[in-house]
């Protein structure tokens, strides 16, 4: 029947030309790139009409867990933010970013071409020794993989983002009534009685038997289960590496010492004082020579030579002093001139008549500073660090753009990139989100890439992976298993405390409603933690906005509350950040003498505005929630 159809569609050109416009009819819709690639980008989200790919949020994750782990020296803390909760983290910043952007293009900011060129060169990241250096710039942006349009493009919108920003912070003000009113809140003292229950005390008085374990596991089996895993095949490049196996020799360090000599050496210096006789001419020049020798026939006299200079010298620039030029290094004058200094052998040493284009001089030497520094043998193995470092650095370029494009072209094996970059493809034990120890392998942007469907699915090689600015990987599976149940005994200890947990945290939400209820109806703090094995009173306690006695949200509900009035209590309760329940009343509202708000509400003096821009940070938080709001903004399900 197939080879029926096929004779049939093969000898009747009607039905050939309407297959082949049937099939063109999907690749003028959708475009031919949507059968090609298989699984690229998506969209994670939109903001008022603009895209956020998934592989801009890719990036913003990366970056945020990054800071994360340095605010913690290198590793987050077990249990402190889950990997989805960083994402979420690093998407909602990408959208706030595009809100704004979004506003600034509306408002046409813009940033001209000088004033972006002065942005590059005075970025300290560009410079060597305090000036810009184009080498540095391009090796920057080289290792970036990014071009120069696109971060001058980029520079051009973060400046422009800057100034909207700064016309907000740096206009807002504040009245001297508002300041003072706002001070007077500042330093206002609240004083408390509280009742806290310790959930560690309550989870240590609870038992759990091995039935309650496993009836609890078995009713909630499905939420243990190991990670999907994978065994991989990648390819690591890492510049430290590359730059250990650079050889450099003693005769190459020598030679760079030499050519950047200044960098370890500083040169002697002459400090020296000048007459100077401006001449033009052979006439005029002999003429000003017997003048000048007669000045300093005199000198050798007796007569001071900063006094016949301010009397004779006709440089205006150091007349008035005595002659003096202060410091001289080589290179910094004329020749004749530089090399009559650096001839004089004695401090007050006068030098011959010595012409120049200038004129004729009359040279006093004041002082000698030798020459300072390190010689080659001090400093050859920082060359060489150096120089291994600067041509790992060109490999590294070179290496990375052809492993990515080897990678890319080839994506269902990594032997022609290690083939192509001369280096060797690893291969990797079980990974799965649970690793922690390999920088590699445990890497977040890795992991996630390995189980995306373009890469668990399809077989295909990752894309460049940045483990950091100068180490790269590329990876593709060589086997993979999906999330596996785990038995009661891998998680007995686990289940046990989850039991205790939530046992305890049930008691102490019990014990803090009746705590609350006795302090409304007027109990007494101490009384109230009598009651319980696991409870501290506190009473009297006087806080301020700053008081590291309890949590920052605890006190800022405090100050929250109304000022007490004897026909009703202030009181209130809460669930600290570490479990621990707390059950409070506020007893009394205290301001410092002189910061009265009353007093500064009446004060009717001429008001005077004065910047504020701690309110403008202020203002500009209100102003981006409210553009949040009047903008469309739609994010993708599975973010």
């Amino acid at each position: 029947m197939l080879m029926d159809l096929r004779e049939t569609v093969r000898n009747s050109k009607p039905l050939k030309y309407s297959l082949i416009t049937l099939i063109s009819i999907p690749f003028a819709l959708v475009g031919i790139g949507s059968y090609l690639g298989g699984g690229g980008y998506t969209d994670a989200a939109e903001v008022g009409g603009v895209p956020i790919t998934s592989a801009d949020l890719d990036r913003a994750y990366y970056q945020q867990r990054q800071r994360l782990a340095q605010m913690f020296g290198g590793n987050i803390p077990e249990n402190f933010i889950s990997e989805s909760q960083i994402r979420s983290q690093a998407l909602e910043q990408l959208v706030t970013s595009q809100v704004v952007r979004n506003v600034v293009e509306e408002e046409k900011f813009a940033v001209g071409d000088e004033q972006l060129s002065r942005n590059i060169r005075n970025n300290p990241q560009f410079q060597v020794d305090g000036q810009f250096d184009k080498e540095t710039y391009e090796l920057f942006l080289r290792s970036r993989s990014t071009s120069v349009p696109q971060f001058e493009q980029t520079m051009r919108q973060d400046t422009a983002l800057a100034q909207f920003q700064a016309g907000i912070v740096n206009s807002s003000f504040s009245l001297p009534q508002e300041t003072k009113r706002l001070d007077a809140l500042s330093k206002q003292t609240r004083t408390v009685d509280y009742v806290r229950y310790s959930i560690a005390k309550a989870v240590d008085g609870i038992e759990v038997s091995d039935d309650d374990i496993k009836a609890y596991f078995d009713e909630n089996a499905a939420n243990y289960q190991f990670p999907q895993r994978a065994k991989l095949e990648y390819i690591e490049l890492d510049k430290a590496s590359i730059a250990s196996g650079v050889d450099v020799s003693d005769e190459d360090a020598r030679i760079f010492y030499e050519e950047n000599k200044n960098r370890y050496v500083t040169p002697e210096s002459r400090d020296a004082s000048h007459i100077l006789l401006t001449a033009e001419g052979a006439d005029e020049i002999a003429e000003k020579t017997i003048e000048l020798q007669s000045i300093k026939d005199r000198i050798a006299a007796g007569e001071s030579f900063a006094d016949l200079a301010a009397e004779f010298s006709d440089d205006p620039g150091s007349a008035d002093s005595g002659g003096s030029l202060g410091q001289i290094t080589p290179g910094a004058m004329v020749a004749e001139f530089e090399k009559a200094v650096y001839s004089l052998g004695a401090v007050d040493e006068l030098s011959d008549i010595v012409e120049t284009q200038f004129g004729v001089h009359l040279i006093k030497l004041d002082s000698i500073t030798a020459a300072a520094g390190k010689d080659f043998e001090q400093v050859k193995n920082e060359i060489i660090a150096t120089m291994q470092t600067q041509e790992a650095d060109r490999q590294f370029f070179d290496l990375r753009e052809q492993l990515s494009e080897a990678a890319f072209n080839n994506p269902d094996s990594l032997e022609v990139a290690a083939e192509i970059t001369g280096i060797n493809v690893q291969t990797s034990d079980w990974v799965d989100t649970d690793l922690t120890e390999d920088a590699v392998l445990a890497n977040p942007g890795l992991l996630q890439a390995i189980f995306s469907d373009e890469v668990l699915n399809e077989g295909f090689n990752t894309e460049l992976i940045e483990i950091s600015d100068s180490h790269v990987v590329t990876a593709r599976i060589l086997e993979h298993e999906g999330p596996r149940p785990k038995t009661l005994e891998d998680v007995r200890e686990t289940v046990a405390e989850t039991i205790k947990r939530e046992r305890a945290e049930e008691q102490l939400d019990e014990l803090n409603q009746t705590g609350l209820d006795s302090l409304v109806a007027g109990g007494n703090v101490v009384e109230i933690a009598e009651q319980s094995d696991f409870a501290d009173a506190f009473t009297e306690v006087e806080l301020t906005r700053q008081s590291a006695t309890l949590d920052t949200s605890l006190i800022r509900d405090i100050y929250a509350l109304a000022k007490p009035v004897e026909s009703e209590v202030r009181a209130a309760k809460a669930v600290l950040p570490d479990g621990d329940r707390v059950v409070y009343r506020l007893t009394s509202v205290a301001v410092p003498e002189g910061t009265s708000a009353e007093e500064s509400a009446s004060d009717s003096s001429k008001p005077v505005a004065l910047a504020n821009p701690q309110l403008g940070q202020v203002e500009l938080s209100a102003l981006i929630a409210s553009l949040r709001e009047q903008t469309d903004i739609t994010i993708a399900e599975q973010n």
